[in-house]
């Protein structure tokens, strides 16, 4: 009995069917490849108009609105009507007062013209008597100029623009120069980004950033750095970056993500599926000779489902991106595509 087992341990180690059989693993392999990949800061935002490019619609005179034909966030052309408003008694007695004021010294200068002709008057009351009238006549200039001689004025729109902000209401009565209207100019806008402190050292003006709407990233535009603040936003406990886009591709008061470009590097990159994690840190296997081969690596920038990795791995050695959870290094292994 003693000699059988003998026997049969001898055929099972030299047998070629049972060394043929021996136990492998079916996986998938993709080629390890260089791959240029973009490091990138993210944000969340709101659109908004330029406040460069904001302008206040007033009055230089006190009156009434006695309409108003635009709304909050309407589209205005340069020469849109935009509000009436009446001029307020006030106003229009000064502008009639000016005109008798003009009269009264314009009579005054004709008459002592009339008795320095008959030497009855001195040069000095008429150089006083001319000074009357240039005064009276600049302060019926200022009257005209702000509108007084008008009972009922159509403001218009200065420029192209969005009705961002509708100060007043219908039949209001307003003091001379308060607000009315804000009108954004066109093709100008920014977003005002929340960004991690720990990630704004990286970013600069002037890097390039790309924003999509967090409704429909189809909807996105590309804009650039212009100022990265300097402390935490108190309400949102982020760092404010400012971003210039053109207008037209987001509507004002789009919710955005943004990504910033801080910098583009070439980089040896495989599939997020290739890369393995346990108590030594990141591994991946590669196929030598029929056999996977563990390879530990540091990862890096992550893009489009690729990674970036470093290591001491073989370039021209394929990489398991399937079937890499049953694999043990030195295990036999047979491709099943690439």
């Amino acid at each position: 009995m003693r000699r059988k087992f003998i026997l049969l341990g001898w055929l099972f180690a030299v047998s070629p069917v049972w060394a043929a059989d021996a136990p492998s693993v079916a996986v998938q392999t993709v080629a390890l490849k260089q791959q240029l990949m973009t490091d990138t800061v993210s944000g969340y935002g709101v659109v908004s108009p330029d406040t460069r490019s904001l302008q206040n619609i007033n009055l230089p005179r006190a009156g009434q609105v006695v309409s108003l034909l635009v709304s909050a966030g309407q589209v205005v052309k340069k020469g849109a009507p935009l509000l009436e408003f009446a001029t307020g008694t006030d106003a229009a007695l000064a502008y009639q007062q000016a005109i008798a004021a003009v009269r009264f010294a314009a009579s005054e200068l004709t008459r002592i013209e009339q008795l320095v002709s008959q030497q009855l008057a001195t040069q000095s009351q008429l150089a006083a008597a001319k000074k009357s009238l240039a005064d009276a006549q600049a302060a019926l200039q200022a009257q005209t100029k702000i509108g007084s001689d008008r009972a009922l004025e159509r403001v218009i729109a200065p420029f192209d623009g969005v009705v961002v902000a509708v100060q007043a209401a219908q039949g209001d009565r307003l003091m001379a120069g308060a607000p009315v209207l804000q009108l954004a100019r066109a093709g100008r806008q920014r977003v005002l980004l929340g960004v991690e402190p720990d990630e704004v050292n990286k970013v600069r003006p002037g890097m390039p950033v790309n924003v999509a709407s967090v409704f429909n990233a189809e909807h996105k535009v590309a804009g650039r750095v212009a100022q990265v603040f300097g402390m935490l936003n108190p309400q949102t406990q982020f760092v404010d970056v400012l971003v210039q886009v053109p207008s037209g591709g987001l509507l004002p008061g789009t919710r955005v993500r943004a990504e910033i470009q801080v910098s583009r590097q070439t980089v040896w990159a495989v599939p997020r599926s290739a890369v393995l994690r346990d108590a030594q840190g990141a591994y991946i296997f590669q196929v030598h000779q029929g056999k996977a081969r563990r390879i530990n690596v540091q990862t890096g920038l992550e893009q489009e489902g690729l990674v970036a990795v470093r290591g001491a791995f073989m370039a021209n050695e394929p990489v398991v991106s399937l079937g890499n959870y049953e694999l043990q290094d030195g295990m036999a292994v047979r491709e099943s595509g690439r």
